[in-house]
């Protein structure tokens, strides 16, 4: 997990960059069919996405799951119980923003706004959760890790 400031940043974009391009294929394929065509539609639009997803999150989903974050476990709790809660109320609030954004982005009518927003949001809760539990969480640690290493390794020949 992030020790600095730095690091911090770091490992919430690489974060919201492999949340953001899984989200956006799943749904794009789930809409459109799986074919070159929407592989090709998804990553043009994964820039305009991922800007949105670092957008709502900084401003204001990060500091929402903190506040409720802070409901569900205590100081003394572990380290995992703080980590499970923050990742649920992360998920719970960027995938409630992010389905009402790419239904509205998608030219939904507003009449069919909230039907088609019940229907698309659990999918996109449980697809995000189970994603960031078992890809997204590891690949962002992986790559902190990669990148300790580098500058470690700088550090040493610096040093030497």
């Amino acid at each position: 997990m992030p020790r600095t400031k730095r690091e911090g940043v770091f490992y919430g974009v690489v974060m919201a960059f492999t949340m953001s391009i899984f989200m956006n294929l799943l749904n794009t394929f789930l809409h459109a069919g799986v074919s070159m065509q929407s592989l090709g539609r998804a990553l043009l639009l994964q820039p305009v996405i991922f800007a949105i997803v670092m957008v709502v999150e900084s401003l204001v989903v990060s500091k929402l799951a903190q506040k409720a974050m802070k409901r569900f476990v205590r100081a003394k709790d572990s380290i995992e119980d703080h980590a499970l809660a923050r990742t649920v109320c992360m998920v719970t609030g960027m995938s409630l923003a992010m389905s009402l954004i790419g239904l509205v982005l998608a030219g939904t009518p507003l009449a069919e706004l909230p039907l088609r927003f019940a229907s698309a949001w659990p999918m996109n809760f449980c697809a995000a959760f189970w994603w960031q539990i078992l890809a997204a969480g590891l690949i962002a640690r992986m790559a902190l890790k990669a990148v300790r290493a580098y500058r470690s390794e700088q550090t040493s020949m610096v040093v030497d």
